[in-house]
């Protein structure tokens, strides 16, 4: 979807200003101010009758400058994906972050569901449309609370992790339907990160039109599909009022559905665009910015008969992805005493990768290999370390503590040196672990 000039803008004042107000009142996903900026902002359109079903989403990424300033990254983002043959979904929000200490986790919106249609595909089960939205909900509200527990969150910059998602197809008997799935996000008073389901719904579609929208534009979106009348120079909005009045949208074509979706996408950017002052340095004048946070090539499904039947989107302008097989086991807030005992084994290595935030570990023998570590406290514990995958964050509290390297590290590397250098050892030893 090419951006549209800014002087389009004024075309239609009034209601600009109330669907403007509407969209920002929304504060769903537009800044990001922490450490590692969060890749935002989108419209998903999914139209849907007994004709067809038709999904739209733009391609704009919103990132954010170390001054706050917001930009669209130069990179466009992938918000459609395919899951089977009969089935498409849609993501809005948080798309992704960097957790470069970290690289075994999955830390992309995307990354997800790449990871979900492999193993889809290489079991070759069948699941049922309830089943795929069940299993994303459970899926996203894991990695989420991964992803946000891996940072140093604040009241500022946790919203940005709110996410959304359409799935849209046809179930295993052929039924069209579209499911919705929305988390908002929770911060504890102890810096807990957490999902929270605000929303997961199913809807079967009848004949006449039905409807999902998320991502920032989408408050627009509602608004035009509620009052089109708003809109009379737009004849494909203009068409859509008559068969809306006439037969709630059940005349409407899968090629009038696409063609309206397009429309209302490109309307969702218009209204969505702001402008901001940029100050110079050496005290040089303000000047002004326009900001496009939803925009880029238009992304598009077309779903008839039980199958998709078309899929068109930019695949080879999006970032390569590598589809992570790494399993994790997540445990947040554990406590363990080892009241002194020698030899007692708090946490062993990790298999799969085990992932502890913001634990307190006392007394004991705690192993680093395939473990990552995140804003946890150890006191009077023996941490032994073998070579194996290391994600011990500096954000972690070290009390006095030993360090011992097994017979398989590699002392020179990067890592272990940061390790040994970057916290407060008792002692740093050498050897097997038996030999303690």
């Amino acid at each position: 979807m090419a951006v549209p000039p800014a002087e389009t803008m004024c075309k239609r004042p009034t209601l600009s200003v109330v669907l403007i107000a509407g969209c920002l009142s929304l504060n769903a996903f537009g800044r990001s101010s922490g450490p590692n900026p969060v890749l935002t902002g989108t419209v998903n359109i999914v139209l849907a009758n007994s004709n067809g079903i038709v999904v739209v989403t733009d391609s704009n990424q919103t990132t954010h400058l170390s001054s706050g300033q917001p930009f669209t990254s130069p990179s466009p983002g992938q918000k459609l994906f395919r899951i089977d043959d009969r089935t498409v979904c849609t993501i809005a929000g948080f798309g992704s972050t960097t957790l470069p200490r970290f690289p075994d986790f999955t830390s992309s919106a995307a990354g997800i569901l790449d990871r979900y249609v492999e193993q889809l595909r290489a079991t070759g089960e069948t699941h049922s449309f309830g089943e795929k939205l069940r299993t994303l909900f459970f899926l996203f509200t894991h990695q989420l609370t991964g992803i946000g527990n891996l940072q140093h969150l604040d009241s500022r910059s946790v919203g940005d992790y709110g996410f959304q998602l359409i799935l849209a197809g046809y179930d295993s008997d052929g039924t069209a339907k579209l499911g919705k799935l929305v988390l908002s996000t929770s911060l504890s008073l102890n810096g807990v990160f957490s999902p929270v389901l605000k929303e997961m719904t199913e809807t079967t579609v009848g004949r006449e039109l039905a409807h999902e929208t998320a991502g920032l534009g989408g408050a627009v979106v509602e608004a035009i599909l509620a009052h089109p009348a708003a809109f009379p120079e737009d004849p494909v909005v203009r068409r859509y009022g008559a068969s809306k009045a006439s037969d709630h949208g059940s005349s409407l074509t899968t090629s009038e559905m696409e063609s309206l979706a397009r429309s209302l996408a490109r309307h969702s950017a218009q209204l969505n665009t702001y402008v901001y002052q940029v100050k110079h340095q050496f005290g040089s004048p303000f000047d002004f910015r326009t900001f496009w946070p939803i925009g880029g090539r238009d992304q598009i499904a077309v779903l008839e008969k039980g199958l998709i039947q078309k899929i068109e989107q930019p695949t080879h302008l999006f970032e390569a992805r590598r589809v992570s097989t790494a399993q994790f086991a997540m445990v947040v807030g554990l406590g363990l005493d080892g009241n002194g005992r020698p030899g007692m084994t708090l946490i062993g290595p990790g298999n799969p990768i085990g992932l502890y935030l913001k634990a307190h570990l006392v007394g004991g023998i705690v192993h680093l290999d395939n473990t990552y570590y995140f804003e946890d406290e150890f006191r009077n514990d023996t941490l032994y370390y073998d070579g194996g995958v290391l994600g011990f964050d500096p954000s972690n509290r070290v009390i006095d503590c030993v360090l011992k390297l097994g017979p398989n590290v590699e002392r020179k590397s990067s890592a272990v040196q940061e390790l040994i250098a970057g916290f407060p050892w008792k002692s740093v030893q050498e050897g097997n672990l038996l030999t303690f």
